[in-house]
């Protein structure tokens, strides 16, 4: 029997709502519901009575709440003991990261991590979000850092970290000499499509707000430094994000986008690795960095 299908259990009888505990708890109203009727039929009974007004325990339920109440707590100090053992053999945590991110935020996190958990050997992987976010639901990762994707993060725990904006990246001699590159100007243009899977971040910009920009894209397998060298010498443009061109020292010519566009950055997790002690402490280090350098998340 699962602990948490009990605990979520708990909670709608204490809220009195299926609706409101789902809210607290991070699921849906009907994942919610499902997992009630999974826990009734694992056990064989009626627990709960369901109304227009909420819901409450069956007698049954009313029984048999003692002992869900202590089933409840054994599995919550079961996993405290597991933490503070983990925390004293020492454990590994495996960590997926867009390049950027290993590049300019990595290090100081994974420095304030080592302080809080000096025992914990960090393996990072680099990759596309299309392999991250596999990695993550399959549990070969326990968590990565990329950008939101709503349909490769559904079912997955997402914490946002910052918002990064989107600019155009163009030759240092472009005849614009505009504040802000307008969207439509991609349009017929030799458009250099980042690798790593940078144009699920990309793409949407071009029909985002009613826009239908038709660029000549040409798909690459360059890193974010090789495309802005490919536009300084100018074999064509592109977009990256801020956080991407951060300390570049190409000569090109790099502008907001019209309209505005960004990407959210944040950590994606597993549910199984959602509670360990050690990805909670990653995640506070994360948002004190992101808090610190860029003003956190919007």
């Amino acid at each position: 029997m699962d602990s948490k299908k009990v605990s979520a259990l708990l909670t709608a009888i204490d809220r009195g709502s299926l609706t409101a505990a789902a809210a607290e708890l991070g699921y849906t109203q009907s994942g919610l519901t499902h997992m009630m009727n999974s826990l009734e039929d694992e056990l064989g009974v009626s627990l709960l009575i369901r109304s227009k007004g909420g819901v409450r325990l069956s007698p049954t339920g009313q029984e048999l709440l003692p002992k869900l109440k202590g089933f409840a707590d054994a599995a919550a100090a079961l996993e405290r003991e597991a933490d503070q053992l983990r925390l004293k053999t020492g454990s590994a945590l495996r960590l997926g990261s867009f390049s950027s991110i290993a590049r300019h935020w990595i290090p100081d996190i994974l420095s304030a991590f080592r302080l809080l958990c000096p025992d914990t050997q960090v393996s990072l992987t680099v990759n596309d979000m299309n392999e991250m976010a596999t990695a993550v639901r399959n549990e070969e990762l326990d968590c990565a850092m990329v950008s939101y994707q709503p349909e490769l993060c559904q079912g997955l725990t997402w914490i946002p970290l910052m918002e990064d904006e989107l600019v155009a990246i163009l030759p240092a001699d472009c005849d614009f000499d505009g504040d802000a590159y307008p969207v439509e100007l991609f349009e017929g243009t030799d458009f250099l499509m980042p690798s790593l899977g940078f144009e699920l971040d990309i793409l949407p910009i071009f029909t985002a707000n009613g826009l239908k920009v038709a660029p000549n894209i040409l798909r690459t397998n360059l890193d974010d430094a090789s495309i802005a060298s490919m536009v300084e010498h100018g074999l064509g443009v592109s977009v990256l994000s801020r956080l991407v061109t951060k300390d570049m020292q190409f000569n090109i010519k790099t502008l907001p986008l019209e309209p505005r566009c960004h990407r959210s950055l944040g950590i994606l997790i597993n549910e199984r690795s959602a509670n360990d002690r050690s990805i909670r402490r990653l995640v506070s280090c994360s948002k004190e960095l992101a808090e610190k350098k860029y003003g956190g998340a919007q």
